[in-house]
């Protein structure tokens, strides 16, 4: 469970370029790509600082 939110937060950086950078679900994913490709690496890139933070955390203590 340690490493599930970094995995996650990868799963969505990824997910956001493929939809931002290829034709990915373009068919499904027409009107709102472009902000819907932002929003998924903008949260991959907050769930993955929340990780990282917790994890110099627990090193502390």
């Amino acid at each position: 469970m340690k490493y599930f939110a970094l995995v996650m937060s990868a799963v969505y950086l990824i997910a956001g370029a493929m939809i931002l950078f290829t034709n990915f679900l373009y068919p499904q994913i027409t009107r709102f790509r472009i902000p819907l490709g932002i929003v998924l690496m903008a949260y991959g890139v907050v769930r993955w600082f929340i990780w990282r933070r917790k994890e110099a955390q627990s090193r502390e203590q």
